[in-house]
């Protein structure tokens, strides 16, 4: 069964965990980094909550740094995750494929320069 394409800050979510376990202030950071906007506290940890009840990320008592503050909550990605990321940068890959055969952009190297 093929699923939707995943929203920005669920693949965001995806890629920073698929890096290392960080807990939801670290990830706000991250997701920020790649997507240029900061999420909102609410929908970052609404979109946690959901990826942990699908499976695609799991909630761990221990996490990098001090764990002094018990609130915090470390995340890291599970097997699932990880497929539907890589499921996921196929497609993109795909859609890069269809926008350079209908001429919509020239090479990955044009496009990584055009967007600097």
């Amino acid at each position: 069964m093929e699923r939707e394409p995943l929203s920005p800050l669920t693949m965001a979510i995806l890629l920073a965990l698929a890096r290392e376990e960080q807990h939801g202030y670290a990830l706000m950071g991250e997701v920020e980094a790649q997507t240029g906007k900061r999420p909102g506290t609410g929908s970052l940890y609404a979109a946690l909550e959901r990826l942990v009840e699908e499976g695609l990320i799991e909630e761990t008592a221990e996490g990098p740094g001090p764990r002094e503050d018990q609130r915090r909550r470390n995340f890291r990605i599970t097997r699932g995750g990880r497929d539907c990321a890589r499921a996921e940068a196929a497609r993109m890959l795909r859609v890069l494929d269809l926008a350079r055969t209908h001429a919509l952009i020239g090479s990955l190297r044009d496009l990584r320069e055009e967007t600097r």
